[in-house]
């Protein structure tokens, strides 16, 4: 091979390793420049011609690169160049969303590999790692995530054999996506994302994979309503995309933003970003329907409607074209949304018998069905208003208990845990403030469990509210005050409005609390530790003695039934049981960082073997514990409720 040409390759590689992707390929086309390169060679710029391709979701391009390289190995006996030729055929598919026709050519793949000989050890286990990956990543969108899991354990333990390659940053943003689109665990998922971004940056040919990290961080804090981060992140990955010239990236996250836009109330600008996307999804049907279903919602909330039926009418002629049930859904969902926005009586009729058609087809798409239970209610929720009728209430509180499973089953454990907040509402203005407080109870615990912040601490500061209001809500139980009164004070209207339009969750800024005192007290009421934050000795006796007194009322017939917190005076008293023992804090203020210390002491004196040993030690000799005969005790106190050294939720 001339010199020149060599030169001409090598620089194809350094425009891709700096981004430069369209000028890469352009050299990379020219079939003239491999004349006169050995076998090796060739196959290398053909893999950096796939890797591209691979970038650009070049579909078309990368299946019949993928098909001449495959016949190619085949003529000439070379499993390995096969092998590489199936991998992109394999990924061409999976752009072209054809994850049926891939995942039926996996067995091929593995045949080629088994074939594969006379290479050095590194290479053949990459070639493993790789398909494993892909494996993984097919598996994943065709719902087999107990599959797609175990194929990603072999590649996630080969970091050490393959230093940093993208196959291994691919396995965690798999693995991530898994945590967070499909368990809920974003505070996993974040890991991963920042594990394969470290992994990334470390690689040649890194653009497009830190690209995608940062849409999996966006996705993470737009998940927990950090609106300001995830834009962030979505701009830096658009920039990457850009750069590249990747229009399949860029228009997701054109579309992201725009749904962005969309939760924050800022519908014009959600609209500039969802048309723009809409214009880049034309070539992918598949896609379009989603980013119709987003203007259609976003016409809707600004009342514009031209818009509505704009791109209704594009979606019914796209049902009308194909008919599949993934269409049909969506053609359904959307007129039932459109007439649920009518004047007339019958209007809603109509909307509320096409929501229960949808919602027939529960195993089709989660969300749809999700957000059709949702405006069933609000139709249900607005009826019971007006006629106050028995049977609307029992239909309501049906929908809710369905709506919770389905949210449940899908892992959607945001409304999951909205819909408990409803429950919650519906509860207080029927006068069962037991009922109302367990269920604010239980939706705070599943939201601190899945990370969800700014939720948990909404669900924290109406539940202080509401035990502030107990004295109130008795008080209209007496009086007999009014449905519309009840239903006004409890906030259920703004709640539902909230699930319907897919706000952002606004919350209150918490302090942190006062606190007072500290107990360890057996399951059967003995105190064994106390310690005060307070100087005031005579204060603080008479508190020890009221509290040991709310304290047995607390256990018997509120912590039994699932509650957390009490009212004792003007202070407040949160528990948690660590048996034999229940662990008690009284404070001033407002209970989530009360919530998440009191959390971390409970975490704490059990992994500290010495402090537990110790606490086990008295229970079993009936002695009360001296903070002076335990300083790991007394240190723990003081990092966990006095100084401000952890960062708590």
């Amino acid at each position: 091979m001339s010199h020149p040409k060599l030169i001409e390759l090598t620089r194809a590689e350094q425009l891709f390793n700096v981004g430069k992707l369209d000028e890469a390929l352009e050299l990379l086309n020219d079939n003239s420049k491999f004349e006169g390169l050995d076998f090796q060679q060739i196959t290398y710029f053909q893999f950096l011609k796939g890797l591209i391709l691979m970038y650009q979701n070049n579909s078309e391009d990368i299946i019949k690169l993928g098909e001449d390289m495959l016949k190619e190995g085949q003529k000439l006996n070379e499993n390995l160049h096969s092998f590489d030729g199936l991998f992109f055929i394999l990924i061409g598919l999976c752009l072209a969303n054809k994850f049926d026709e891939a995942f039926n050519k996996i067995e091929k793949a593995e045949v080629l590999l088994g074939l594969i000989y006379n290479v050095s050890k590194n290479v053949l286990i990459r070639r493993k790692v790789r398909l494993s990956v892909l494996k993984a990543f097919i598996n994943f969108y065709l719902g087999n995530i107990d599959l797609a899991e175990k194929c990603l354990e072999g590649p996630l333990g080969s970091e050490k054999e393959l230093d940093n390659t993208f196959e291994i940053v691919w396995a965690n943003i798999i693995m991530a996506d898994i945590m967070i689109r499909i368990r809920r665990r974003s505070d996993i998922a974040i890991i991963y994302f920042k594990k394969a971004m470290s992994l990334a940056k470390e690689i040649k040919f890194n653009h497009y994979w830190i690209g995608l990290c940062y849409i999996g961080l966006g996705v993470i804090h737009s998940y927990n309503y950090e609106y300001d981060l995830s834009f962030k992140q979505y701009r830096e990955s658009l920039t990457i995309y850009k750069e590249i010239n990747n229009k399949w990236f860029i228009a997701i996250l054109l579309n992201n933003i725009g749904n962005l836009y969309c939760e924050k109330g800022e519908y014009e600008l959600a609209l500039k970003y969802l048309e723009e996307s809409l214009i880049l999804w034309e070539p992918y049907p598949f896609l379009l329907e989603a980013c119709l279903d987003s203007l259609i919602f976003v016409s809707l909330e600004k009342e514009d409607t031209e818009r509505v039926q704009k791109y209704f009418h594009r979606l019914e002629n796209m049902y009308n074209q194909k008919k599949d049930n993934r269409l049909e859904l969506l053609y359904q969902y959307n007129k039932a949304l459109m007439l649920k926005r009518g004047a007339r009586i019958r209007d809603k009729a109509k909307a509320e018998e096409l929501f229960k058609q949808v919602i027939e087809k529960e195993n089709i798409y989660s969300e749809i069905i999700i957000y059709a239970y949702i405006h069933l209610c609000d139709l249900h929720l607005a009826e019971f208003r007006i006629n106050n009728n028995s049977e609307v209430l029992e239909e309501l509180n049906q929908n809710m208990d369905k709506l919770l499973s389905i949210a449940e089953k899908s892992h959607s454990y945001l409304v999951f845990c909205e819909t408990f907040i409803l429950k919650a509402k519906l509860a207080l203005i029927n006068f069962n403030m037991k009922a109302a407080r367990r269920f604010l109870t239980q939706a705070q615990r599943i939201a601190e469990s899945y990370g969800i912040k700014r939720l948990a601490m909404k669900i924290s500061y109406e539940h202080d509210e509401l035990i502030k209001q107990i004295n109130m809500w008795e008080k209209l139980k007496k009086s007999e005050a009014s449905l519309s009164e009840r239903w006004k004070l409890a906030g259920l209207k703004k709640q539902m409005e909230n699930m319907v339009r897919k706000r952002r969750i606004e919350i209150p800024e918490l302090s942190d609390e006062e606190p007072i005192l500290l107990l360890i007290i057996s399951e059967g009421g003995i105190p064994f530790f106390s310690q005060s934050f307070i100087e005031d000795k005579s204060f603080e006796s008479h508190l020890f003695g009221g509290f040991l007194t709310t304290i047995d009322y607390f256990i018997k017939e509120m912590f039994s039934e699932g509650l957390d917190r009490a009212v004792f005076g003007e202070h407040t008293l949160i528990m948690r049981s660590i048996p034999p023992f229940f662990i008690s804090y009284i404070f001033k203020g407002d209970s989530y960082h009360a919530l998440q210390k009191l959390d971390f002491f409970k975490d704490q004196i059990q992994k500290v073997g010495e402090i537990w040993q110790n606490l086990l030690k008295s229970f079993q000799i009936n002695k009360v514990i001296e903070l002076k005969d335990n300083p790991l005790l007394e240190s723990l106190i003081i990092e966990t409720f006095i100084a401000k050294n952890i960062v708590f939720g």
